[in-house]
């Protein structure tokens, strides 16, 4: 089934309310660990014919089903999981005072992880997962984890959770998606996504024009559920929040009809790959033990070795992601700061077990992070012969490859691929004024596999869909090897353009 259902987050006072407004195929309920409201809203939401995905937001922080909700619950129709809601941001941020709101006191929300190593922080946390997992899992159906920053999605999936970035609020749309899909691909779960316009302490924290683009990106995505969030039941009628209230509603009753989508995430044949152990470092400043953003796990400062893939994604997006952090500009209160469009080009990120069926057809891959298991290495190694570039920091290497002494970057040909051996992965930052890294071996590698910089792409088998900002095809003059902008005036990075191709 390539159409996707759509839904939006509400409470169980509001849940009809929103699910007749919007004509919804569900809603994310929120019920903070109150059983007896949940059944009463289930109960009116059944009567609609409407389902639900009930979030346990703010129930107290060890809390699970009961075995008569579960009971209670194997006997509808429109459940569709449990939400286990910004899991991430509550395990890694628990010393945050919005985290406190929810009265859990500085416990993390997931497990605690004081005193280990990053190695036993996240087994104690992916083992914690399953265990929520297996107890929130209702007639086969699993739990949903909720994601605010790229990070944990891959333990996440691992556990058999189904996976839900959000988009908007204070993240790198893009990346979250590409994280996102990654790691649905890697371990065959679900992907779902959050349009969410909160920002910070701000109700609505983004402009109508991006909210519309955001729909259409995760539509375009190929998702299987679309949910909407935000503070609009605070706007106290401040006219975005109808505007955004409306642009849902036309975009249900008009977009999607007129567009049907052709294909699924399932579809989605990445060209780039980002191997990395999944460590849960998305910013520059989670080396320091302070209460924003928290350390990895909650409570391990993070390394080089763990900061290096940010690197990575000022390369892949041509300048557009910094390189100190992933989660976009999300220390800004500037509104113009909060733009939705990177240009990426068939980017997916998987963890350090990811199998050689998965990176299949693979052109550009990473290697970056605390380790690669043997397993895949070897399976990169096979994609290298046959004609892939990898880039990867010589500890990373086998003994036998003969890769781990290097010093200096270093381009090394095996059979139809090439390996590409970066000591210190900031060489590979996007210079403007080359578009591409200033290194010349780097760009002459690397600049023909990264897309044009103007476009964001995703092949779905048959189908690609480019996305580009609004007045995107500015004039250009001609300099030394870039076609650089007479000016960018006009363009909107907040209006995108869609594009769907078929090829023949």
């Amino acid at each position: 089934m390539s159409q996707p259902l759509f839904g939006r987050t509400a409470g169980t006072d509001n849940a009809v309310q929103h699910a007749q407004k919007y004509e919804l195929d569900f809603i994310d309920l929120h019920f903070r660990g109150d059983e007896a409201k949940l059944s009463q809203s289930m109960n009116a939401l059944d009567a609609l014919g409407v389902k639900y995905v009930p979030n346990f937001e703010g129930a107290p922080i060890r809390w699970v089903p009961s075995a008569e909700l579960k009971a209670d619950i194997a006997k509808r129709p429109g459940f569709l999981g449990f939400m286990l809601d910004e899991l991430d941001h509550m395990q890694i941020n628990a010393h945050w005072p919005v985290i406190d709101y929810y009265g859990y006191n500085d416990a993390h929300y997931l497990t605690e992880t004081e005193g280990l190593d990053l190695f036993a922080a996240r087994d104690v946390v992916f083992s914690a997962l399953q265990q929520r997992n297996a107890s929130c899992t209702v007639n086969g159906i699993p739990a949903t984890g909720e994601f605010l920053f790229p990070v944990m999605h891959h333990t996440t999936a691992r556990a058999g959770m189904n996976v839900a970035p959000k988009i908007l609020k204070e993240t790198c749309g893009p990346a979250m998606l590409a994280v996102a899909m990654g790691a649905a691909r890697q371990y065959g779960v679900e992907f779902w996504i959050d349009v969410d316009y909160w920002w910070h302490n701000e109700t609505i924290g983004h402009s109508l024009e991006r909210f519309e683009s955001a729909l259409k990106l995760a539509y375009w995505s190929g998702a299987d559920k679309i949910y909407v969030e935000g503070g609009g039941r605070y706007a106290k009628g401040h006219p975005l929040g109808e505007q955004i209230e409306n642009a849902y509603i036309n975009f249900l009753r008009d977009y999607v009809p007129a567009h049907p989508r052709p294909y699924s995430w399932r579809d989605f044949r990445p060209q780039i790959g980002i191997i990395r152990y999944d460590d849960t470092c998305f910013d520059l400043r989670q080396g320091y033990l302070g209460e924003y953003p928290g350390p990895l796990y909650g409570h391990i400062p993070a390394g080089a070795s763990n900061t290096e893939w940010l690197n990575i994604w000022s390369l892949l997006s041509h300048g557009f992601i910094r390189t100190d952090s992933l989660s976009h500009q999300w220390e800004s209160r500037r509104f113009g700061s909060r733009t939705l469009f990177v240009p990426l080009h068939n980017v997916a990120v998987y963890d350090h077990h990811v199998d050689g069926a998965t990176l299949a057809g693979l052109k550009l891959i990473f290697l970056t992070g605390e380790t690669i298991s043997e397993e895949t290495f070897a399976a990169v190694a096979e994609l290298v012969k046959g004609g892939a570039t990898c880039v990867l920091p010589p500890r990373l290497a086998t003994p036998e490859s003969g890769l781990t002494s290097i010093q200096e970057i270093t381009l090394v040909p095996d059979s139809a691929g090439q390996w590409l051996a970066v000591p210190e992965f900031y060489r590979l930052h996007y210079e403007t004024f080359c578009a591409g890294p200033i290194i010349p071996l780097l760009r002459e590698i690397l600049k023909p596999l990264i897309g044009d910089g103007d476009t964001l792409v995703y092949d779905f088998g048959r189908y690609q869909a480019r996305v580009r900002q609004g007045g995107w095809d500015y004039p250009r003059h001609e300099i030394m090897t870039w076609n650089v902008p007479l000016t960018q005036y006009g363009a909107d990075p907040d209006q995108l353009e869609f594009d769907i191709i078929k090829s023949e």
